[in-house]
């Protein structure tokens, strides 16, 4: 008898001086302000980022001027009780999914959390992560939130809800996901390689790095799987 393996793992990447940037922009800077090495008492670390830099989450604010920032959120908004990965990998470069690209069949109605694997993790060490990334269609944050009322977050493995082949739309799904009363907030460029349908996501807990007002923070989530 085959015994199921229920164990917690990382979804997202640690930040360092190679972590991909949307448009092929500046990634982690950081300056050793004092190192031991040379006499100082201690070492500490000046850190330099986008704050929409690796895994991170969007708020409404980054598309709404008058929409919701990182202080908005209670602790307990962070805790998914009723996640769920559907694997579609592999996903061609730069394709705009729609929501009939995505067979939504096996999906319970009572998500919290919904993740897409796109199998373009794989690819995050190349330029193609970032210069042709595949994104989603504004109609798909129109079908979520239709299909599933407690959704909260959209996490996916492309380094941004926008294709950068195709910014326009991607401007247009942002605004779709985030403008509006019930906004579904965007978790992007997670670590989803080791994850595929045969596995079940428990629980999930993102936890954001607080800054005061932030239109978007790195994150790092955390996952119990059974396997």
């Amino acid at each position: 008898m085959t015994q199921n393996l229920n164990k917690w793992v990382y979804l997202s990447y640690p930040l360092n001086c190679e972590t991909p940037a949307y448009g092929g922009g500046d990634s982690l800077r950081t300056q050793h302000e004092k190192t031991m090495e040379k006499g100082d008492s201690c070492n500490t670390l000046y850190l330099s980022l986008s704050n929409h830099l690796g895994t991170h989450i969007d708020f409404p604010r980054h598309f709404v001027q008058a929409g919701k920032t990182s202080g908005d959120y209670s602790p307990e908004f962070w805790i998914f009780y009723s996640p769920f990965i559907l694997d579609i990998s592999t996903v061609e470069p730069g394709v705009i999914l729609q929501p009939e690209d995505v067979d939504m069949d096996a999906v319970p109605d009572n998500i919290d959390m919904f993740i897409i694997k796109t199998g373009f993790c794989y690819l995050r060490k190349k330029d193609i992560y970032w210069e042709n990334n595949p994104g989603f269609a504004p109609g798909m944050a129109i079908f979520l939130r239709e299909r599933f009322p407690h959704l909260r977050v959209f996490g996916f493995d492309s380094i941004s809800l926008s294709s950068f082949a195709h910014r326009k739309i991607g401007q247009k799904a942002h605004k779709a996901f985030l403008d509006h009363p019930r906004p579904i907030l965007l978790l992007e460029d997670m670590d989803l390689s080791m994850l595929d349908n045969s596995m079940k996501l428990k629980q999930v807990i993102v936890s954001p790095l607080r800054v005061e007002g932030a239109d978007g923070a790195p994150c790092t989530v955390f996952a119990n799987i059974i396997e």
